[in-house]
């Protein structure tokens, strides 16, 4: 199928889901789809394009972090080694143990600010970015079936778009607060703005 198509099928997905949720069964075969183009279709690698796409989703929320935390620089900290890690001028190991400290720091603020948990998950996000830069393939989708959600997985293996999702749409799925209509409006903007773009980049 190609990604047009994929794309097609999301949208007919996001549309019709109760919580207008892209589901993570589809995500998972979506990005198994980006890292199968070959290069001279796309411009190319896979792990690029898929790290284009995840920091692309963080950008779109990162106005939250930057009100609530205007003095914390994670996300940008977490960019910076994901491109980094691209261009080869820093080790897996290094980029693993940036993983685990920029992650523990989430947590802390997760502890810190237990009201805006919908904000601090862009942080997690963009720690995710990393992961992606680090993964061959896109982390979380061993043995995940294609009805398959992120409730399903840990949290540590929930990815940047998820959060980005949940941080546009204030809460995951299973969060009664959260708005699945700004749920619709991310995976719409996201399947057909974001993804066609950065796939191609």
């Amino acid at each position: 199928m190609t990604l047009p198509q994929l794309i097609e099928e999301g949208l007919s997905l996001v549309r019709t889901d109760p919580q207008h949720d892209l589901r993570l069964g589809f995500r998972c075969r979506l990005m198994a789809a980006i890292d199968g183009i070959p290069p001279r279709e796309t411009g190319g690698n896979g792990r690029a394009k898929r790290v284009n796409i995840a920091k692309a989703s963080v950008e779109l929320v990162l106005p939250l972090w930057r009100t609530l935390l205007p003095n914390d620089t994670t996300p940008f900290h977490a960019f910076d080694i994901a491109n980094a890690l691209l261009l080869g001028s820093v080790s897996p190991a290094h980029a693993e143990n940036e993983v685990g400290s920029l992650w523990s720091h989430c947590d802390d603020l997760a502890f810190q600010y237990d009201d805006d948990q919908a904000v601090i998950i862009v942080g997690y996000g963009a720690v995710q970015v990393v992961r992606e830069a680090l993964s061959e393939r896109h982390f979380g989708c061993e043995n995940v079936p294609d009805d398959g959600t992120d409730r399903d997985i840990s949290p540590y293996d929930h990815d940047s778009f998820f959060c980005a999702a949940v941080a546009y749409s204030g809460g995951p799925t299973w969060d009664t607060s959260s708005s699945a209509q700004k749920r619709l409006e991310f995976w719409t903007w996201w399947l057909t703005s974001l993804l066609p773009s950065a796939a191609l980049a």
